[in-house]
């Protein structure tokens, strides 16, 4: 986990890759694959059903909603679900030789982390361009998105680095706040996810966070409708339907009480 929390350079990076491509693959009840060297630097995205990963001489179980990482050189047997079909997607990053350190470093990471809808839409965008009709022009590209799939993977490690040692409720909290903050959230249903009671999950946000839990899903919506203001020509009304605002008048008001600004402002400073 140290080399997460170091940080790997993006130029060092891009140096050390030579192409990207993305596909998807379901394999039935029972599948199998394997045993092959690992050729490249891969994540595995999985979807539904769950895939025991044989490295070496180590078993990895790696369950639907997460992305495994797996490292070039290494011997590798893939045991999909008995029960169910295993669907995933697969990103395979070419290394070259450059910048070994940087290697080392992304040896370091942790084998599986949480699967984000970031990393899902990044891995679309580059199947897109593996399929697509100009390969050859788009290569830079895909190893552009290939650096940032890295990077995200990197981020994410460190972000579950950072939550490590929270009470489990805060944690699957703020998973359901940044996954559906554009929807109808009340705490009685935060706390229910979480199987707590809305009081103690209020006095466990206050201790980790600083904030309620209300207060941290409306700083969300805050930071998102911001963004859209600063980088969107939508409607304040279209704005407020999208992060979960119940009228412009309430975006509006919210906004000049956590910045002190209007949207206007923030609109026309950006």
């Amino acid at each position: 986990m140290q080399g997460s929390k170091r940080g790997i350079d993006k130029s060092h990076l891009l140096a050390m890759v030579d192409d990207a491509t993305a596909g998807s693959t379901v394999y039935p009840p029972g599948g199998r694959w394997g045993p092959r060297i690992q050729q490249n630097l891969q994540l595995v995205l999985v979807h539904t059903g769950h895939v025991h990963i044989h490295v070496d001489d180590e078993v990895h179980f790696v369950p639907a909603g997460h992305v495994a990482l797996l490292h070039p050189g290494h011997r590798e047997d893939f045991y999909f679900s008995e029960k169910s079909e295993t669907w995933h997607h697969w990103v395979h990053i070419q290394l070259n030789d450059n910048v070994p350190e940087q290697r080392a470093m992304l040896e370091r990471l942790p084998r599986f982390i949480p699967l984000s809808d970031t990393m899902n839409r990044l891995t679309d965008s580059l199947q897109s361009l593996t399929h697509s009709s100009i390969q050859n022009i788009q290569e830079d590209v895909r190893c552009t998105l290939g650096v940032a799939a890295i990077m995200l993977y990197q981020s994410e490690s460190r972000h579950g680095y950072l939550e490590k040692g929270k009470h489990p409720s805060i944690v699957r909290t703020k998973d359901e706040i940044h996954k559906n903050y554009d929807q109808p959230l009340h705490l009685d249903r935060l706390a229910a996810l979480s199987n707590v009671s809305p009081e103690y999950l209020i006095r466990l946000f206050r201790q980790a966070e600083g904030v309620t839990p209300m207060r941290y899903l409306w700083k969300v919506r805050m930071d998102h409708a911001q963004e859209l203001l600063r980088s969107t020509g939508l409607s304040l009304g279209e704005i407020a339907e999208r992060t979960g605002f119940k009228s412009v008048y309430h975006l509006s008001r919210l906004i000049k009480n956590f910045s002190g600004r209007t949207p206007t402002e923030i609109r026309r400073n950006s």
